[in-house]
């Protein structure tokens, strides 16, 4: 026991160390000695880096996040944007970013109410990501500053030519030919040979391989994630008094045209634009073809299906046809989107559409291909009725699609990792009596049901209160996605060896009796929970159909129960017909290199898992404490196998599980207690 206490000693030591490790200084100067009410003052987020550390420009560039601040007291002042130094160009083994180093100000103006004659507070957040060449790092800090109005305040020294924002551009001219951006050098100024882009349209490995030469400078133009033509051509780059000075560049109306027409599609696919109805409404009534994908990151079939826009020829079609791409994201809970997905019938994502003006929508496939993509971008353009009107369908046909999509589930990227512990059960109870096989494949069908009954219930006593909600709702909660992410760890450290929970949970291994059918059921509980991010094909339209305004609560009930035995059907297969059964390898070596090898895909879900909580929760911080506490958590399970073990002392077992215990509780009360 006294390794298990110096090993927590140093766990705790380490982390400690790593939550200390801000190696970036941030606070609040000013930069006004003579503060006047009613004029502006100058105050600078002064961020002062380690040796061999930096922090990012407002375009990173190839990684990276850009440093913010959240006011939460202005004092009645009026703060205005950020006002950026120049920054410069960091190569780490070929990832290119725009960075700081060293000490930097990033200033603001801050407007003075008239009629202020004492003194103004100013407090917020600053945010930053601090990196070196071994990784990177968030932090977050308090920053304070309080002005008094008058003379004589301290004012920090700072060097106004290192920000372009406070001195006159340049303007200049440029052509495209779609491959490279050629711009006419000033013939007056002498200017660095590293022009800084303010947004994407040329990529950082481009502004690292700039060419001069017959006074223009020419810049490739593959591989940037945005257009020229989407916003203003702006750049920064040194002068000749070693200041910065941005240059605002003007594309030739002519090459505008030929560069729009003959850029072939970036790396990343066509370029998107968020959805709103607005943004719906002018692109349909300039005549444009508008392609819209209702998705969200927790679902992961719309990830799935993002490979499609990818594909040389769907790329190349969306861009030829002048498809508007809209995205609209509902990762978190919209109702504006949730009212739009009710006018195609669905309550539930994926969706995805083609609209024009004077045509009907042609709603594709939950799984798309690139073929129906393409075939129906060919139909709207040609004005053609690319899919039937389905309230046509009769019942049965709805009942049938549901129960498809419902075996369908299994496939899908959310279940299939539990596929394999299945296998693991059925071949493990290969040779037992057919009433134990049938029983158990009973229960886990009815606990697949049963989960999906009670997701009925509670989204139709949602619906009744007036929410929207649907298919993967709880997917919309940070607190449900994390609590999978660490079931998903749990899992696969389990599987992996690592401690033993009765993989039971997952019905692969046996306990007592009654605790083997208890587990047997949960294990279907279990299966249907990491089954709601993904839609099978087929199971989004019927979903959308059995949650229709229009259905009584006990059609709903009824399709829910149909999705269930569908998902179960394989299962309930193998079990009631033991020959079927009989066709599975018998127990052997080969069920632990399964088992463990099944651990990899429960980690990968648990890290796509990170992903959606991220998105849901917007603050680095904490997602960085949420990874530091799955690694608290996987310690616990760790202890827990390594001392709780039955060949230990009884000692040594409740020590163990007494200190994994309050580890494994610790966090999840901490990681709980501070979920945004």
């Amino acid at each position: 026991m006294r390794l298990l206490a110096l090993g927590l000693l140093s766990l705790f030591a380490l982390l400690g160390d790593l939550s200390a490790a801000v190696r970036t200084k941030v606070d609040l100067v000013n930069l006004t000695p003579d503060i006047r009410a009613g004029e502006k003052a100058l105050v600078a987020l002064r961020y002062r880096c380690d040796p061999h550390f930096h922090i990012y420009w407002k375009n990173p560039g190839d990684a990276g996040a850009s440093p913010t601040i959240e006011w939460t007291d202005k004092a009645g002042a009026e703060i205005g944007p950020m006002i950026w130094p120049g920054p410069t160009l960091l190569d780490q083994a070929g990832v290119m970013n725009f960075v700081y180093e060293n000490e930097t100000l990033i200033l603001f103006e801050v407007s003075v109410p008239a009629g202020n004659t004492g003194t103004i507070a100013l407090k917020g957040k600053a945010e930053w990501l601090e990196c070196d060449d071994k990784g990177c790092w968030p932090h977050d800090t308090l920053v304070a500053l309080t002005l008094a109005v008058g003379q004589g305040n301290p004012a920090y020294k700072y060097d106004p030519k290192l920000y372009p924002a406070l001195r006159p551009a340049i303007a200049t001219t440029a052509t495209s030919d779609g491959k490279t951006l050629t711009i006419a050098l000033p013939a007056d100024r002498k200017l660095a040979d590293t022009w800084f882009p303010e947004r994407n349209f040329v990529t950082p490995n481009a502004t690292s391989q700039q060419k001069k030469a017959g006074g223009r400078l020419t810049i490739e133009l593959r591989d940037a994630t945005e257009s020229l033509t989407s916003g203003p051509l702006n750049f920064t780059t040194r002068a000749e008094d070693g200041g910065f000075i941005d240059i605002n560049v003007k594309l030739e109306s002519a090459a505008t045209k030929a560069a729009t027409e003959t850029t072939a599609p970036h790396a990343g696919g066509p370029e998107w634009q968020p959805w709103t109805p607005e943004a719906q409404a002018k692109a349909l009534a300039d005549g444009k073809i508008v392609y819209v994908d209702f998705t969200a990151r927790w679902c992961a079939t719309c990830q799935v299906n993002k490979r499609v826009y990818k594909q040389d020829d769907v790329a190349k079609a969306l861009t030829q046809s002048g498809v508007v791409l809209l995205k609209a994201d509902w990762t978190k809970k919209d109702s504006v989107i949730a009212d739009e997905l009710r006018k195609y019938g669905r309550t539930g994502i994926p969706l995805n559409v083609f609209l024009k003006t004077g045509q009907p929508p042609a709603v594709l496939s939950e799984a798309l291909t690139g073929t129906e993509v393409t075939t129906a971008l060919k139909a709207v353009a040609a004005g053609k009725a690319y899919q039937a009107e389905s309230v046509t369908h009769p019942f049965a046909f709805w009942l049938l699609l549901a129960f498809g999509g419902g075996v369908l589930l299994n496939l899908m990227p959310c279940v299939f990792p539990m596929i394999g512990l299945k296998v693991l059960g059925f071949a493990k109870e290969a040779g037992a009596a057919r009433r134990t096989v049938v029983l158990n494949g009973l229960l886990y069908s009815a606990g697949v049901i049963v989960s999906f009954l009670a997701l009925a219930l509670l989204i139709v006593g949602l619906k009744s209160g007036g929410n929207s909600v649907g298919w993967g709702f709880q997917m919309q909660s940070p607190g449900f996605v994390l609590a999978t992410c660490i079931l998903m760890v749990c899992l696969g450290l389990s599987l992996a060896g690592v401690f033993e929970i009765g993989v039971s949970l997952t019905g692969s291994v046996p306990m007592g009796e009654g605790d083997g059918r208890v587990a047997t059921f949960l294990s279907g509980v279990l299966a249907t929970v990491v089954a709601t991010p993904c839609t099978a094909p087929g199971l989004g339209a019927a979903l959308g159909f059995a949650l229709d305004k229009e259905r009584s609560t006990a059609e709903t009930l009824l399709f829910f129960t149909v999705i269930g035995l569908g998902m179960a059907l394989p299962y309930l297969l193998l079990s009631v017909f033991p020959r079927l059964a009989a066709l599975l390898p018998r127990p052997g070596e080969w069920m632990e290199s399964l088992k463990q090898g099944m651990s990899f895909p429960l980690f990968a879900y648990a890290l796509y898992l990170l992903w959606v909580l991220n998105a849901l929760v917007e603050d680095a911080a904490w997602v960085r404490d949420a990874s530091l506490g799955l690694a608290l958590i996987a310690t616990a399970c760790w202890i827990l196998g390594r001392w709780g073990a039955l060949h230990r002392s009884d000692k040594e077992r409740l020590t163990a599980k007494f200190v994994a215990g309050a580890l494994f509780a610790g966090t999840l009360a901490y990681l709980y207690a501070t979920l945004p």
